[in-house]
């Protein structure tokens, strides 16, 4: 893409949206339709980066690749949806998950949810590797030796970052439980 049509398209120019869009929707497409295995949510993303893309476009620098600049910004969209759509899922998981007939109200059960879609989205949140070993302590149940042998870390790393990891935790917890109790 030219510097000319990319500088018009940052200075709201429509024809050099449009060339950019011509350009470039089908490919934002294709890569999107490959990362999410489905053409309708792609077609809605592309759809979604366009008008960002133009809402956006005094921040885009013209000396920069244009096309890294868009491929970038494609991969986070894909990656922040897939993102929620765990988080979603396994919210909407949480419903079966639960022994209605054990809970004293339907009260209980929401914020059992609640409260369970708050650490999954913590969990979302952290860093990759702090992410990682909570799971394997907490959901995989492996222990700290096993956690530092598999990922090639000390066990003080492992202890660090579960701590850390719960003290995030139970930051959220406390703050929520504060605003609703």
């Amino acid at each position: 893409m030219e510097i000319s049509t990319i500088e018009a398209l940052q200075n709201g120019n429509h024809e050099a949206f449009e060339e950019v869009f011509l350009a470039y929707f089908d490919k934002v497409k294709y890569l999107l339709t490959g990362l999410l295995r489905s053409e309708s949510d792609a077609e809605e993303l592309t759809q979604d980066i366009f008008v960002k893309l133009w809402m956006n476009r005094q921040s885009i620098n013209p000396n920069k690749a244009f096309s890294t600049y868009l491929y970038t910004i494609a991969r986070n969209t894909a990656l922040n949806y897939l993102k929620h759509k765990l988080v979603e899922d396994n919210y909407k998981n949480s419903f079966n998950d639960l022994d209605i007939e054990k809970a004293d109200s339907s009260d209980e059960i929401l914020f059992a949810k609640e409260i369970r879609l708050l650490v999954e989205m913590t969990v979302c949140r952290m860093p990759v590797q702090r992410r990682r070993i909570y799971q394997m302590s907490r959901e995989k149940g492996l222990s700290n030796n096993e956690i530092a042998e598999k990922l090639d870390i000390s066990k003080k790393t492992v202890e660090n970052q579960i701590s850390l990891a719960l003290q995030e935790i139970k930051r959220v917890i406390s703050a929520f439980l504060i605003f609703f109790l």
